[in-house]
């Protein structure tokens, strides 16, 4: 699933264009090229700060194969550009935050918050890595931004997901359905079912 965003201006007390979605570009701008890289993840989402991370050098959306059986080491690196300084940037590893970095900014020569990081991760088998940043802000809504992820594949050793994930999303789709199972056309029911058995199945497969 593709990182994206939305305002949602009128539903939530926030300005038009307060959730964003940036798409790197590295061959120019133009509009094929902005929908290239956000189908293939080289993107972040933000409420606020500018996450320009990297691992191994890599941009987001990345697929890297990895040899079974050996500990890979990876470096995430990155820089955050910010209104006010961020209190934490986080590493995520299939799902669950696996480090928690200290964080101390500087002011540019425009009073932007500037601060970078550099750490390296430990992946075990096939995997996916994520990095996300928050910026409180007193009194109002706390900004944040979350990158796209990279992948990491032992051939033939796809990740499984974890049976929380899969339970959430069966019980989203069920309670979905019993919501609307009165109000939509049949052809509509018909998709939510089909989601309801994929997650099923994955349920039954999940670790």
């Amino acid at each position: 699933m593709r990182p994206s965003a939305g305002t949602a201006n009128g539903v939530h007390p926030v300005p038009l264009g307060f959730g964003r979605v940036y798409v790197q570009c590295p061959r120019g701008f133009s509009f094929d090229a902005w929908w290239r890289g956000l189908n293939e993840g080289r993107s972040f989402v933000t409420t606020g700060p500018m996450l320009l991370a990297h691992v191994n050098g890599r941009a987001p959306g990345a697929r890297v194969p990895i040899k079974p059986g050996k500990l890979q080491r990876v470096e995430v690196t990155g820089e955050v550009i910010s209104d006010q300084p961020v209190n934490t940037v986080e590493i995520i590893v299939n799902g669950e935050t696996v480090l928690r970095l200290a964080t101390s900014a500087r002011r540019d020569r425009d009073k932007a918050s500037e601060m970078t990081f550099r750490q390296t991760v430990e992946l075990t088998g096939s995997s996916w890595i994520a990095v996300r940043c928050w910026e409180p802000r007193s009194g109002g809504r706390i900004r944040f931004a979350h990158s796209g992820p990279w992948f990491f594949d032992v051939p033939g050793a796809p990740l499984r997901p974890r049976h929380e994930e899969v339970e959430f999303l069966v019980g989203a789709v069920r309670r979905e359905i019993d919501r609307s199972s009165t109000i939509l056309p049949a052809e509509a029911l018909a998709e939510y079912q089909k989601a309801l058995s994929i997650y099923e199945d994955l349920s039954r497969r999940a670790r």
